[in-house]
């Protein structure tokens, strides 16, 4: 029991437009139930986890919620990845936990974990700068912007 982070890509196929795409996720879910073969799908792919890191959920909360804390899925803008990005990488650099108080707060909630900023609070940043610059890096990309991902993220406590 706990904080639980997801966040996830996900790529609407209208009509399997991509022959390849199509065959692969009709390979993956069989004929059960029938599926036409003109049909369209959502791709839905797991991209990052963290577990108990408050100060991330307290962003996303904050930045795209309205601070309204529900456990819903809520859609991610890639310039917000690149600013949580940013922020964390700022504060990896000194390490400084009032800077850090300032600009990526820890959140008490529901066992959430420690509000405490120590080696934790920058072990859960590293994560997240070791999770979201590659894929942000991706998005960035030629191949990036050719295969458009919508992101999501969501809790659960």
């Amino acid at each position: 029991m706990g904080l639980d982070m997801y966040l996830s890509a996900e790529k609407y196929i209208s009509g399997y437009s991509d022959v390849l795409m199509r065959d692969n996720v009709l390979e993956v879910i069989g004929a059960h139930p029938p599926v036409r073969a003109d049909g369209a799908a959502t791709v839905n792919v797991g991209v990052a986890y963290w577990r108990k890191a408050n100060a991330i959920h307290n962003w996303f909360v904050e930045a795209l919620q309205d601070g309204q804390d529900n456990c819903e899925k809520v859609f991610v803008p890639v310039q917000a990845l690149m600013e949580l990005v940013s922020i964390c990488e700022q504060l990896l650099v000194n390490r400084d936990p009032e800077e850090a108080a300032e600009k990526l707060p820890t959140a008490d909630g529901f066992f959430f974990g420690s509000t405490d900023y120590d080696e934790w609070y920058w072990v859960d940043l590293e994560s997240t700068v070791a999770q979201l610059k590659p894929l942000v890096e991706w998005m960035q990309s030629d191949l990036g912007n050719v295969l458009v991902w919508d992101f999501y993220y969501q809790a659960s406590w």
